[in-house]
């Protein structure tokens, strides 16, 4: 069976859940992750569907519905014990309460994956990290978000997220390693 930080990885060069992602329709989610989620939605042309830790947001441009963002928020997961959607379960095992980035970096490392740090933007911002083969950051706790989270670990993953139209500046991304 894989492995939480197996999960990661997937999502890392991806940028999909099990096979849905970017540019999917809302009614393509609850086939694969089961019809227990939570919708919500800001206005009229934006819903997001929330499947435990994984959000599905979808944009209505031009009258159809697509998927134009993905987020993982492990950050979530010391709260609730049900919070990993049974298919993400039965796939990759359990997930911990904190997952360190310095794991995810190490498994993704040892496939040969790029990782590259982004330059933050203020002091305060939470640490960046970048994967270019499935378009993910990758947020972590930074000493100024600790005291918000004490579940959580100086550079645990707070969330990962792809979304159209993602394009950093190259002068922004260092090589981590």
């Amino acid at each position: 069976m894989s492995s939480h930080l197996d999960f990661f990885a997937d999502f890392a060069v991806t940028g999909m859940v099990l096979g849905v992602g970017l540019g999917s329709r809302p009614d393509d989610w609850p086939g694969v992750l089961g019809s227990d989620f939570h919708e919500a939605s800001w206005t009229d042309r934006h819903l997001v569907r929330q499947f435990g830790f994984v959000d599905a947001n979808f944009h209505d441009g031009s009258g159809e519905w697509a998927c134009d963002c993905v987020k993982v928020n492990p950050w979530q997961l010391h709260r609730f014990d049900d919070f990993v959607p049974k298919a993400i379960g039965s796939r990759y095992g359990s997930f911990p309460s904190q997952v360190p980035f310095e794991e995810v970096a190490n498994r993704l490392v040892s496939a040969g994956v790029e990782i590259y740090h982004v330059s933050r933007v203020a002091v305060a911002s939470l640490e960046q990290y970048w994967i270019p083969d499935g378009k993910v950051i990758f947020s972590l706790i930074s000493e100024y978000q600790l005291e918000g989270f004490p579940a959580l670990r100086l550079g645990d993953v707070y969330e990962a997220y792809t979304t159209t139209g993602v394009d950093l500046r190259a002068e922004l991304l260092t090589r981590y390693r």
